[in-house]
């Protein structure tokens, strides 16, 4: 049976123009191979490491600031309980502020404030414009160091499709790549944050679908990689291979807490790696399977 594996290789970054995606029937030993067209990347804790600090700040001083300024909750405290509330559900701050609204979660209108008929107090493209302006994009660290940059432009000069799908707002994803330096790197017809897919988001099956039909992939031509496990199930289950981005930080907090760094259940992670950075030994791989 294939177990999802880290490698820590020094294969080239080139070796990505050349791997097959790999179609394994888990506790069987029969593969098929397809060429990849498409490699679809999550943005926030998988382009960037977790351990920069700049999702927490994100999630909390920057959603709740918003909310008290545009939202009118009457503290932070107040608005961290609610975004967190329905970000477990939804995935997604966007998608969770809109459902709040639906559910008539939001405080009141202040006096003397009113909405137009069919005006809604929750605008996901004012927290896209709040978040890509007010951010401390500083805590990113700037640029990618230049082995990961030299990944992106071997890919960038292959017939490899590069694809961003994030679940954060479109301005905002667009500001974190530029300040990684991988923006030239995501054609704008194929960058989608979840302002693109609303009322979808990932995991939904129909947010994936959206992303793939607008970039002409099928399923199986397409990688996904991604930090987040429901997320990494749901292109699954629609027959994507998987890389699972852990992160320096996570990994050293499962360390710290004795835990293993097996991904869970095995069968939805194809690779599981630390970083994005010449993370290409997928032609080995493709042999082993095809050999077992």
């Amino acid at each position: 049976m294939f177990r999802p594996t880290s490698f820590h290789s020094n294969v080239s970054s080139t070796d990505i123009l050349h791997f097959f995606h790999i179609s394994h029937d888990f506790g069987t030993s029969r593969a098929t191979i397809m060429t990849i067209t498409t490699i679809i990347f999550d943005v926030d804790d998988c382009l960037y490491d977790v351990g920069t600090g700049f999702t927490a700040h994100r999630n909390t001083d920057g959603a709740t600031e918003f909310m008290v300024d545009n939202l009118h909750f009457p503290s932070k405290e107040a608005a961290q309980q609610l975004r967190d509330e329905y970000f477990l559900k939804y995935h997604s701050t966007a998608k969770g502020l809109s459902a709040a609204e639906e559910d008539g979660r939001l405080p009141p209108l202040p006096d003397g404030v009113s909405l137009q008929p069919g005006e809604k107090r929750f605008d996901p493209n004012e927290l896209d414009k709040y978040w890509a302006t007010n951010l401390d994009f500083s805590m990113l660290g700037g640029s990618l160091d230049q082995r990961s940059l030299d990944t992106f432009e071997s890919l960038s000069r292959s017939s490899t499709q590069i694809v961003g799908f994030s679940n954060g707002p479109r301005l905002y994803v667009e500001r974190v790549l530029k300040e990684i330096g991988l923006a030239q790197y995501f054609e704008p017809n194929k960058l989608f944050g979840v302002t693109d897919v609303l009322p979808h988001c990932k995991p939904d099956k129909s947010s994936f679908e959206f992303v793939l039909n607008k970039v002409g992939a099928l399923p199986e031509q397409c990688i996904m990689v991604e930090d987040s496990m429901k997320n990494i199930r749901a292109a699954k289950s629609l027959g994507m291979k998987t890389i699972l981005i852990m992160g320096k930080g996570r990994k050293q907090q499962a360390l710290n807490k004795g835990a293993s760094l097996e991904p869970r259940p095995q069968k939805w992670v194809t690779l599981r790696m630390i970083k994005i950075k010449p993370w290409m030994p997928l032609l080995k791989l493709s042999r082993r399977l095809t050999q077992s």
